[in-house]
Order: structure tokens, then sequence, then C-alpha cells
């Protein structure tokens, strides 16, 4: 892989002509072609398509250095900092929580992970980082890099952040913590990084402690940063040692970080542990011992050093449904740890570890299978640790315990109020450890509920407001959850009273969004905060039986379709998790701002927009119902919009998962003037004995629907046009008079397919014309505008299977006795990948694999007459193409190096580089309006692109 920004490598057009190359499948001249059927010689080809508040401080004795740990949030008073998994860092102004407002935004490229603030610097972990670096040998080589990096950022004027740092940090973050002036980070560089090392002077982002060479080796290090100036974070130390499992976990003191990570051997689970010296203060690192005992940590909680002692102590799952173990050593300095005590704890009933949490001396087990049972453990003689009475039993299990002096809240599951999996909280009293009792217990949420946190995160999402006098304490929950009887996904904010030894759950409040966290905006909690990456809202809990939405912040939009009406945006908003979409109405220079100057609520969980002059057509579907419809909305007055006409899809018109196919992708629609055409995805295998036909694959004809959208008050059902004989059909596109459309039929001949190319006139929608089939060699992807002319896309395989394939681009002329007669073909070398077509030129995109990577090139075609103009080298190995628009050509960059690749079509022929843009998400569509090319990326929102003129 090369850097996208590099000049590009031109090779000699002869590469692609018809002479000294491959052969082509055809002879000039030809009328009758028999092409290999997909995944026999080549594959199904797709015409222009693409490749499938935090918590504080915890408090320490005067001269012990505080752990600080991180969250996704940072409130301080009025201003709240969010963590946006989409947009980067976020800050809100909540000086009215009735309007809180959206006052900046940083975007981080890569997976934001954790957020510290220190004062005026905001200190945010990302993972998942993707950049280039020369290689050291040679500045011309570019060579991938895959890692994460630690950025600071001054957040002292919130309406203008700025970034003060960036510091990378190999392979893939897995935890962070401050303690005292220094963050330590815990990174895993696994073997497929294939990272190269930065060099001095090369322009990269520094990285912590000396950099590793590529390698195969699985490593973990702990790197330490100086943040006494949080301005400017400064690598001090890294400590690198060998990977073990697959799951880390940390327990941080002030003097040591003790890792845990669990796998299996040949004998069962397994977990190794490493002990890190921290008690440097200035941030220098020392090795500890490694020890490894059987079993497997589950969660952060399972963990616990305590310094006063120098015990260590962890509590291990056996195995599947074998019970758990608890496991102490004494550890009285990093580098040593002896095994001290142990104590299997039951698993006759075969039993999992589910939860586990230290208390002073008492540890708390609990295993489940359909009864949960609480284990208290008595640690007082560490040497002969013992079950302290009777296991209380309950029903379902817990999940994560939170103690309270003798009570215990414990977030958990159970199907004892009939639902599967729900959530539930228990009060449980061990004053006496002997014989703990099961106190109250309140029961929510839906049929399959969960907390969408890691467990090692369950403290910060489980909110615990203690009672206080005169104040009734309180539980504070973000439900996520799946409701079987209406098929849709529910979340929001659960609120439970806690009095004395009683719950009582209050009320639900329902979040647009997927919810992550719910947490107090004020001291007596009337305000509450409901954060997700979709949205922030503010809840009014005066009330807990009724609270009320007081406001809601778009904080990432979902955006699948923008169009301009009137000189504003219009987007197509939302996603089928949440179970609805919307129009919102924006600036069109402002296609995410967080309030949009008009909503209309979509009730279908996918929909699709067409644009029509002042009107777009949503053609929207509700997936749990099976029910489709197609719903004009007026956007004369874009702020004010109206809905006009509305028309119900029969059955067999919406088709099974609808026009937007499995949750919004796979079947076409496309509107040609004021008529829409729908075709749903075909295909049929052939009969078992070899010969053409389906078997058993039902009568339901291949069919092309058109309705008459020329009346938005009043859209009609004009007609259908069956498509005779298809085994597969796919690319309807329109193009001259006509609707045009690929299918094949199986022949004869084993592994072989005829295709062919339907035509149909739609000039009357009520009586159209289906023209005869022809027979052509690939599928169907321009033609001229008369309609006299095609040009198809063809792969062929090697016929061993050894190389890489060709892709031939055919020019045919339709002909008075209703065949196409071929006219010329040129070979571009590699896997179609997608093309488009425009005043005269085709460009076409191809993939091969060459010199132990995939190699892609872009292609550049003269059309009358078929000849080749041009290839070119694209320095991404995955790219595609997405359309051609604004005399620009825009393709997907890959799946690692995520972007957009822009070429300028001043010369067609031969297309020019100009820029990589860097985006986030996957882009759904490139819609170029006003100099500016618009990204809409889903949950990422729209990027903007300033094009060159």
């Amino acid at each position: 892989m090369r850097h996208p920004g590099l000049p590009f490598a031109v090779l000699a057009a002869a590469t692609l002509s018809c002479s000294g190359g491959p052969r082509s499948p055809h002879a000039t001249g030809e009328e009758s072609f028999l092409s290999p059927a997909p995944g026999s010689g080549g594959r199904l080809a797709t015409a222009g398509g693409s490749p499938a508040g935090t918590p504080a401080p915890a408090s320490a004795p005067a001269g012990v250095r505080a752990v600080e740990e991180a969250d996704i949030y940072h409130l301080d008073g009025s201003r709240l900092l969010v963590l946006n998994a989409y947009r980067g860092l976020q800050i809100l102004d909540l000086a009215d929580p009735a309007n809180p407002a959206l006052l900046s935004r940083v975007p981080v490229e890569g997976t934001p992970v954790d957020l510290y603030v220190h004062g005026s610097v905001a200190f945010v972990a990302v993972s998942d980082v993707f950049d280039f670096a020369p290689a050291a040998s040679d500045v011309a080589v570019v060579w991938p890099r895959t890692g994460s990096e630690l950025w600071a950022i001054d957040v002292s004027a919130p309406a203008a952040p700025s970034v003060l740092a960036r510091l990378r940090l190999e392979g893939q973050l897995e935890e962070t913590r401050i303690v005292g002036d220094v963050l330590y980070a815990v990174s895993r560089r696994y073997p497929w990084y294939g990272v190269s090392p930065a060099t001095a002077g090369s322009g990269s982002p520094g990285v912590a402690g000396a950099p590793v060479p590529s390698s195969d080796a699985d490593l973990v290090y702990v790197a330490s940063f100086d943040v006494q100036n949080p301005a400017d974070p400064i690598p001090v130390d890294r400590l690198d040692f060998p990977a073990a499992g697959w799951a880390t976990h940390a327990s941080v003191t002030a003097e040591r970080i003790t890792l845990s990570q669990s796998g299996w051997d040949v004998s069962g689970p397994l977990t190794w542990f490493r002990a890190i010296d921290i008690a440097d203060p200035g941030g220098r690192l020392a090795l500890g011992a490694a020890w490894s005992c059987a079993g497997s940590v589950r969660d952060r909680w399972g963990m616990d050093f305590d310094a006063a002692t120098g015990l260590f102590r962890a509590i291990v799952d056996a195995g599947w449904n074998a019970g758990a173990a608890l496991e102490i050593w004494t550890t009285p300095a990093p580098g040593a740890a002896e095994p001290l005590g142990r104590l299997f704890v039951d698993g006759s009933a075969g039993e999992s570890l589910t939860a586990a949490r230290f208390d002073g001396t008492r540890a708390y087990v609990v295993t489940a299978a359909r009864i949960d049972p609480l284990f208290v453990v008595d640690t007082s003689d560490p040497a002969n640790p013992k079950q302290a009475g009777v296991p209380l039993e309950m029903p379902g299990q817990l999940d994560f315990i939170e103690p309270r002096g003798d009570r215990l809240l414990a977030l958990g599951h159970t199907n004892e109020a009939g639902a599967p999996f729900q959530l539930q909280v228990s009060l449980i009293d061990v004053s006496d450890p002997a014989t703990p009792s099961l106190l109250s217990r309140a029961i929510f949420g839906s049929d399959w509920g969960w907390v969408a946190a890691q467990a090692d995160d369950l403290r910060k999402a489980f909110q615990v407001i203690d009672p206080a006098p005169g104040r009734t304490g309180l539980l504070v929950v973000p439900v996520q959850g799946w409701d079987q009887g209406t098929w849709t996904w529910r979340g929001g904010t659960q609120l439970v009273d806690w009095s004395g030894d009683a719950l009582a759950i209050r009320g639900f409040l329902q979040h647009p969004g997927a919810i992550t966290r719910a947490f107090p905006l004020d001291a007596l909690a009337v305000f509450l905060g409901a954060l997700s990456d979709q949205a922030f809202q503010v809840v009014g809990a005066a009330d807990r039986s009724a609270p009320v939405e007081l406001a809601r912040l778009d904080l990432a939009r979902p955006v699948n379709a923008i169009a301009f009406v009137q000189g504003q945006a219009v987007e197509l908003s939302g996603d089928w998790y949440r179970g609805a979409t919307e129009l919102a109405v924006t600036e069109a220079l402002d296609p995410d701002a967080p309030v949009p100057l008009a909503r209309v609520p979509v009730a279908a969980p996918t929909a699709r927009m067409f644009q029509d002059g002042d009107v777009v057509w949503l053609l929207a579907q509700d997936w749990a119902t099976g029910k489709a419809w197609l719903q004009a909305v007026d956007l004369v007055d874009p702020t004010h919009p109206v809905l006009r006409g509305r028309l119900d899809l029969a059955p067999e018109e919406a088709g099974g998962y609808g026009y937007g196919g499995y949750w919004g992708f796979g079947d076409q629609a496309l509107l040609v003037g004021h008529v829409l055409a729908l075709h749903r995805a075909w295909w049929s295998l052939p009969l078992a004995s070899g010969g053409p036909g389906c078997a058993g694959c039902g009568s339901a004809p291949d069919v092309v629907r058109l309705f008459d959208l020329s009346n938005p008050d009043q859209p009609v059902r004009a007609s259908g046009v069956a498509i005779p004989d298809s085994a597969w059909s796919w690319g309807l596109a329109a193009s001259g008079p006509f609707l045009w459309l690929t299918h094949y039929e199986w022949a004869t001949e084993p592994a072989t397919v005829r295709y062919y190319v339907d035509r149909i006139d739609v000039t009357d929608p009520y009586q159209p014309e289906l023209l005869s089939k022809v027979n052509v060699p690939g599928v169907f992807f321009a033609a001229s505008e008369d309609g006299t002319r095609l040009y198809t896309e063809e792969p062929v395989a090697p016929a061993d299977w050894t190389g890489d394939a060709t892709t031939w681009v055919h020019a045919l002329e339709l002909t008075s006795r209703g065949t196409a007669r071929l006219l010329a073909s040129v070979s571009v070398a590699g896997w179609p990948g997608g093309s488009a077509a425009q005043g005269g030129f085709a460009w076409v995109q191809t993939w091969a694999w060459g010199g132990g990577q995939s190699v892609a090139r872009l292609a550049a075609l003269r059309l009358d007459p078929l000849s080749a103009a041009s290839v070119q080298e694209i320095q991404s190995q995955w790219a595609w193409i997405l359309k051609a628009a604004g005399g620009k050509l825009f393709l997907a960059a890959g799946w690692m190096d995520q972007g957009i690749l822009i070429y300028g079509l001043g010369d067609p022929g031969r297309p020019a580089f100009e820029r990589f843009f860097r985006t986030q998400g996957w882009v759904e569509d490139v819609v170029v309006e006003g100099g500016i090319a618009y990204l809409p990326s889903g949950v990422y929102g729209v990027p903007m692109v300033t094009l060159a003129p």
C-alpha cells in the first residue's frame, strides 16, 4: 500500500488494448454470447457497485497519589465534555438545562476510548488510528501504520478548543489511568499490525518509548506520560513483555499495575498475571513478577491488591459450568508473588462465574445456571479463606455488585417475571455473612435487556445516589433492550428508588439513541443527563414516577441521504437500531447542526429518499410488520415541511425486507422523471440435473414495478413489468428513453449462462413496453443517449484459477435482428470493482493480486469508438468507484485507509488525482452542490469537501 497523496504511476494505455494482452472471450462481430456462470470462471459482477459526570479521583491519604479513571463524559459545572464515538470531543453548554447548546467539537481520527480533564486541558485516548509513515531506509516508500494516540486539547475557550499535542502509541489501546501526575497506558501490539518503525524527522507523531520494529511478536506494553503540565504531555518510559491470552484487565493502585490476561492452554482456561511497579511519581517503570493460575478473570472487579498487606486476590472462572475459585498471593514487592491461599467455590451445580467483588476482608462470588447463588467468602485469614455460611440462592443471575457497607446493590438479569432475560436490581443484606438475604428486587426493561457498558465500566454506567436525611436514594440505569412482542429495540433511563431495605420501580424515559450513560446534573438529581453517541437528553426527574424530556440535542445524527431544496439541506436521518427515521432540514453549510431547522418523523426503521423538484418522496419500510409505503413531503418552504400524498404498498411490492433491503440495503429503486421504478433482487439456482430452471424456488415472477408520482397528492400504482426466464437480475439503470436491466438464464452447457439486457420504455408508465431481450456478454453498465449502443463488463478468471481475472469491457450495437453485435473489446487486469460513465467516457476500477498485496487500477476508456485512454495504479489496495459528479470522479479508498480519493476530470481520458480526504465511516453517497462534495456517512454525519476548480 502506498500513500494516496503521492503521485500516481500512469501505465501505458497499451495494457488496456486488444493486442498484446489477453485474448477477448468473444470475437468482434459476434452476436451470440455464452458466459461463465458466476463462481465458475468469473464472479457475479455489479455495475458501479461496491463490495458488499466523570467519577472523581479516588480519595487518597496525604502523600499518596490518587488513582483517576477516565469516562466518556466529564461534567464541570454547566460545561459538559462528551467523548463521542462518531464525532470526537464535543463541548456542551448546560447553563440553561432546557436549552443545551453544542459549543464546539474536535474531530478525532480513530475510535475515542477515554476522556480525562485536568484544568483547562482534556486528554483523549484514541485507538484504531490509521496513517502513513515514511520508511527509515527510503523516504520515498510509505508504510501504513495502525495504532493508538493520546491527544491533549486546550478547552479553556469552550467555543474554540485547540489541539496541543498528539502522541502516538503502538498497537491497540487496552487501558488507561492517571495516577498523580502520570498517565499510564496499556496497549497490545498484535502480530498482524505490521507497524513500521517511526524515524526521527519523519513528521510523524512521537512514539511513546523506544519504537519496536515490525515483527511477528505479540506483545503488551505499559507506557507512561508526564502530565504535570497538561498542555505538554511528555513520554517518560515504556516496558514491553510478551502477550498472552486475549482478555486484558487492570488492577491499579498508587504503587502498582497488575494486569491479567486470560486465555486457554491444553488443560483449560488460564490467566497470566504481570505486575508493573509504578511507585516512581515521575513515571519511571519497573517490570515485576509474572505468574499464572488455572481459570479466567472475568473483569477488573475480580482482582484486588492491598498495598498495606501486600496481598493480591483474584476470583477466576474455573471453566464452563465448572464453578469459581478464589486465589490469594503474597506480593510484598512488585517483583515477588507467592501462592498463599485458595478456595474453590462450589461448582457442583454446573455453574459459571457471573460476578465478583472485594470489600475489605470479604469477597463476594456469584455463579449462575438457572439459580444464582451468592457466596460470601471470609479472607481475614488469607492463607485459609473460607465460605461464610450458606450461599444465598436467587432466580436469575447477578452481573455487577456495588457494596454499600452491610448492603449490596447488584445489577443482573432474571426470567422470573416471564421475560427471558430482563434486567433487575437486587438489594441484599450481608450484615450477617453467614446468612445473606435478598431484601428487595426491582425488575424492569424489555424481554432481553442490558446496560451498554463493558463489564469493567459497569460502575460508571450504574449510577447509585445514596440515601440522605430527608431524601430517598436513587438508582439511575441506562437501559437497552429488545422487545419480542413489537420486534423493536427500546432504550432509555430507568429510575429505581432505594429507601431503607426496599427498592421501588419508578419512571422510565425513552432515549433517542443507543443510551450509554445517565447521570445527575445537580446535587438533588432533579435534572438528569442521558447520553448516547447519537444524542444528549435533559431529563426532568422532579417527579421520579414520570420523568420528562426537557430538551434534546443531536450529537451524531445519522445521515443516510442528502438533497438540496430551496437552498437548504434535506437529510434522511435515522437507523434501524433506533427504530425510527426522520427528515431533518438544516442550513446547507451546516448539515450536522445539532438542532435542525425542521424535523419530519417517519414511522419506519428504514426509508429511502427521492427528490422531484421541491417534493421529496420517502419509500419507507417497517420490517417488523412487513408494511411499506410511499410518502410525499412538500418542501416549498423547507423550514415548514408539509406531508402530501401517501400510497401503501402491497406485500408483494414491499418485498420481504423492502426496497432498502435487509435493514436498508439490497433491492433497487430508481426515480425517472415522475416515475418510480422498484425492482427486487432476483436469483434462482439451476436444477440439480444441471439444466436450466429453479428447483423449489417458487413461482414469484421477476418484476419491475412502476409508480406514477406526478401528482404529489395522489401517488398511483401504474403497472408492473415481468422479466421472463430470469434466473438472476440486477443493475436497474436509466439511460436515454429506457430503463435497463441485466438478467441471465442458465445454459445447457455446465456452469455457463447467457446474459441478456432488458429494455423497458416507461414513457407511459401505465402501458410500459418491454422490448425483446438481447443476449450480451456480461453485465450492462452504460448506453448511448439514443439507446442503440451499449456497454457491458465481463470478468473472466483463468481456467486453472492460478492467477488474476481479466475484466473485459465490450461495446455492442443493437441490430434490427434483435441481437447485439460486438463492435470492440478492451481488457483491464483484475476483478471489476465498479464503473461510471459520463460524457463519452467510462471509468472502470479493478483489483488484482500482485507482490503479496492487492493492486487497484483505474482505467479510462473512450466509448465511441471503444478504446483505451489510460490506466493508473491507485494508491489504495481496495478502492472502488462511487460516482462521477461535478467534474470529479470519487472513489472509496478502502477498509484500512478509510476515506475518499478525488480525481479531476478536466481531461476525462486521464483522470488527475487531486486529494485524499480522510473519513471515519462508510460513505453512503456523494452529492455535489455549490462546489462542495457532501458525503452522507450514516452516524458519522456529513463530511464536506471543498472541490478544486
